[in-house]
């Protein structure tokens, strides 16, 4: 239990209580309903409330980050910035922890859009394959995205070389398949997906998901371990569960690696609660980042977005900001893996891993409450994936294998879809080795004229610019100017180691005509040369993803374009992005 003392039960997050809470005997039982008119971060169910609650909302609404002419303190104090000198000036964004990749950084999307090419009412089973998966954003989107009338097998591939992050994305399948097994009533469906959005993103969990994680999920790899203990080390040994409703999980690891995986279901012995938020803390709020926190919260759309990242810094929680965190006393096992690390870095976010627009889109009455948006997303996701996979058409199988290793466990010409994630970077596999491993995967076109490879880069265009001239890249400042037009040119160009020049400096990509530089990059890699010694095409036309998801698409002047590029500066995306999709031919 929390601390030594009996846990807190969490409150219900629908309907959305009223913020005026304090401890478990301060709580208002009644809806919220009424933004505060200051921050709209969050809600009361009425002006009673909103005075009593004033004493501590003040904090979040009276926080120096909510004002309009907030600077970051190295700014005020006329000084350099951290970055600006030592080790971190050769790379001013480098990442601090121990960048584990447990969250996307790239928007979630439905790989299969079925709609778009082989017809909804397609009469065939359907395999995808997930070649370097990270977390399961895509996973979830596509297949929360299957038309209901869709009545055939999906057999879903997920592989990724990082063991822990296969085992996690097994226990968040296997706690819902599992849950499933007793419970489909529509209100234990949703109270399933909020605990698999916990789980997945929340510091700390409470006492009921952590039994659901106990009861439900470590007895099965338990049974497994027992049976397997004596094994070699290095062993690759399966299992395969197949649950009432008629879906599987298979999952495939070393020996020494389902050991591992049960670590990830019991908190680490003599973590409390207390120490889990200091371990943190030392990475997410660190005293020697505080110029790179400031840096991005400068860049931030709004006052009150800043005050939603700083809560999510002090509790990381996946709550809406005015939401009780009451019973989240349990130290999260399938992020905390050892006693004394916290595995993502300062910058992660659950944001960074879902459309943006999308979630911006989703309705909520505290409307500068991103994350509440967040969640509500998140909840009408899960649940819908929740519902596809207690269809029982939906079969799992899961890798932890290096993504060049694949061809050796997975049947040539079988897939209707691989994702690669950003593996075709030239940092990892690169263009040609990432399609001479994968594509022979792919059904070739007399099996389905609809398959396609997914590569994704997030590098190619800053490589491109890296290599060539300065020449190459213009500034772009004046169209930079257009889209922040309260700097200052000539207080701008007398402070350069101030903020507004640094938010301009962050802003030269997002108004950056990349094109160029990836038909320069394509050229560089060869990709005709690619094409025809692996008999593949890049498709002219995507008919999967968008080719550039996250670059701006209004013109300066357009109704939304400000406030379009606000959003894309505040968010973690460079507008970089270029996603190709290629087939076999």
């Amino acid at each position: 239990m929390g601390e030594g003392q009996e846990a807190m039960k969490a409150i219900p997050v629908t309907p959305t209580v009223c913020a005026n809470w304090k401890d478990e005997d301060n709580i208002c039982p009644r809806q919220g309903k009424l933004a505060c008119s200051s921050c709209k971060l969050v809600l009361y169910c009425g002006r009673e409330c909103q005075v009593k609650h004033w004493s501590e909302h003040k904090k979040s609404c009276k926080s120096p980050l909510m004002k309009s002419h907030w600077l970051p303190a190295w700014d005020l104090e006329v000084r350099p910035p951290a970055w600006s000198h030592g080790a971190a000036a050769t790379n001013p964004h480098n990442p601090f922890g121990m960048d584990k990749h447990l969250w996307g950084n790239t928007p979630a999307m439905d790989l299969l859009q079925l709609h778009r090419n082989e017809g909804t009412d397609y009469d065939k089973d359907i395999t995808m394959l997930f070649a370097a998966s990270g977390d399961l954003r895509n996973v979830v989107k596509t297949i929360q995205s299957l038309p209901d009338e869709f009545g055939h097998r999906i057999t879903t591939t997920i592989n990724d070389r990082e063991p822990s992050i296969t085992a996690r994305n097994a226990i968040l399948l296997l706690l819902a398949m599992s849950t499933l097994e007793e419970e489909s009533d529509q209100t234990s469906v949703e109270v399933l997906a909020e605990s698999l959005i916990h789980v997945w993103y929340s510091a700390m969990i409470t006492g009921d998901i952590l039994s659901r994680l106990q009861s439900k999920v470590m007895p099965l790899i338990e049974k497994v371990w027992q049976q397997i203990a004596s094994r070699k080390p290095g062993t690759m040994l399966g299992k395969t569960w197949h649950f009432k409703s008629g879906a599987s999980l298979r999952l495939v690891l070393k020996k020494e690696d389902w050991a591992r995986a049960l670590t990830l279901l019991d908190v680490p012995e003599h973590l409390t609660a207390s120490n889990a938020r200091k371990i943190r803390h030392a990475i997410v709020l660190a005293p020697e980042r505080e110029d790179y926190r400031d840096r991005w919260y400068f860049k931030d759309a709004t006052p009150s977005m800043r005050v939603a990242k700083e809560r999510f810094r002090e509790d990381g929680l996946a709550l809406p900001f005015g939401h009780p965190r009451l019973g989240f006393d349990y130290p999260n096992p399938t992020i905390f893996r050892a006693a004394k690390s916290w595995p993502i870095n300062d910058k992660g976010d659950p944001l960074g891993g879902w459309p943006d627009d999308e979630v911006r889109a989703t309705p909520y009455r505290a409307a500068e409450d991103l994350y509440g948006r967040l969640f509500f997303y998140l909840r009408g996701i899960m649940t819908s994936f929740i519902q596809k996979i207690a269809t029982g058409k939906i079969h799992f199988q899961l890798f932890n294998v290096d993504a060049t290793e694949l061809g050796q466990h997975l049947e040539k010409g079988s897939y209707d879809r691989i994702e690669t994630s950003n593996i075709p970077d030239l940092h990892y596999l690169g263009t040609r080795e990432t399609l001479r491993c994968l594509s022979p995967l792919l059904k070739p076109p007399p099996q389905n004229r609809h398959a396609t490879i997914v590569l994704i880069y997030l590098n190619a265009v800053l490589d491109t610019i890296n290599s060539g001239s300065e020449q190459d890249v213009p500034p772009g400042i004046d169209r930079i100017f257009q889209y922040l037009p309260k700097v200052d040119p000539v207080a701008f160009m007398r402070n350069p180691q101030g903020a507004e020049m640094y938010r301009v400096w962050d802003a030269r990509n997002l108004v950056l005509d990349a094109e160029p530089f990836f038909r320069r990059y394509m050229a560089m890699v060869k990709f005709d040369r690619i094409a025809e010694e692996l008999d593949v095409a890049m498709k002219e036309d995507n008919t999967i993803v968008d080719p550039w998801p996250t670059r701006l698409k209004l013109r300066q002047g357009q109704p939304g374009a400000q406030e379009e590029f606000a959003t894309l500066l505040s968010s973690s995306f460079s507008g970089l992005e270029r996603y190709v999709e290629w087939k076999r031919v």
